[in-house]
């Protein structure tokens, strides 16, 4: 397993200490991971813009904009990053909840509970369908891909439709983003579209059913295909019984 975790804080005695306590447990884990220190909110925004982030350790109280404005901010624009917030102060905690926080450690840190942060995450990675980092117009985003309903391709470019109703547009063509999907996990069920067979309800001749009463499209070539992926994909969830 490979990552790359993030520590944000403006005190530099403690983001060297966090950098060095997240190399310390990724080492005792035989993890690849890439810890990266950043001063302020902006130097992170800045840097994120090409470099993919698998997990931030973020200060709440900064200079400029704080930790907790970094959050919202990721989340407005549909970024699902994990975030553990590290701060001094508990006035936050229920702000931490509105962004889906991994989770919320007070200083002084207690070393062993941030050691079992990473472990869940770790193990919840292990377990995750996928993760990536798409281009957007506000810049790099981190997806879980768990969360992802369907894409449809819009030229060059393709829209990307989220479970909890987000819609983000990806400038990638559909093509490449299907590249970066795990096999037997997605479907293309058309040559516009490709969905998270985890979603799907029904299949049909001419579309799709998804969870939430969805549509979508499904072309006369690809409805054999489409078909087989489906009854594989629920036929592996069953443990290999296949009704």
């Amino acid at each position: 397993m490979a990552m790359t975790i993030a520590v944000v804080d403006d005190d530099d005695r403690q983001k060297e200490y966090l950098i060095k306590l997240v190399k310390k447990w990724a080492d005792s884990r035989s993890i690849a991971a890439d810890v990266c220190g950043y001063g302020s909110a902006e130097a992170f925004l800045f840097d994120y813009e090409d470099k993919p982030v698998s997990l931030l350790l973020l200060d709440i109280e900064m200079k400029g904009q704080n930790g907790m404005e970094l959050a919202k901010r990721l989340r407005a624009r549909g970024d699902s990053l994990p975030v553990v917030f590290i701060t001094g102060f508990a006035d936050y905690m229920s702000e931490g909840y509105d962004v889906e926080a991994l989770h919320y450690l007070l200083k002084p840190l207690d070393d062993a509970k941030l050691i079992r942060v990473l472990d869940r995450y770790a193990e919840r990675k292990v377990d995750a369908v996928g993760e990536l980092v798409v281009d957007t117009e506000n810049g790099s985003m981190h997806l879980n891909l768990s969360e992802l309903l369907y894409v449809e391709a819009f030229g060059r470019t393709c829209r990307l439709y989220m479970h909890n109703g987000r819609r983000i547009d990806a400038y990638a063509g559909i093509g490449e983003f299907r590249e970066k999907l795990p096999a037997g996990e997605f479907v293309n069920c058309h040559r516009s579209y490709t969905v998270n067979l985890r979603y799907v309800r029904a299949v049909g001749r001419t579309c799709l059913t998804l969870d939430n009463g969805e549509q979508i499209l499904v072309s006369r070539r690809l409805y054999g295909e489409v078909g087989k992926a489906f009854t594989a994909y629920y036929t592996a969830k069953m443990g290999g019984v296949e009704l």
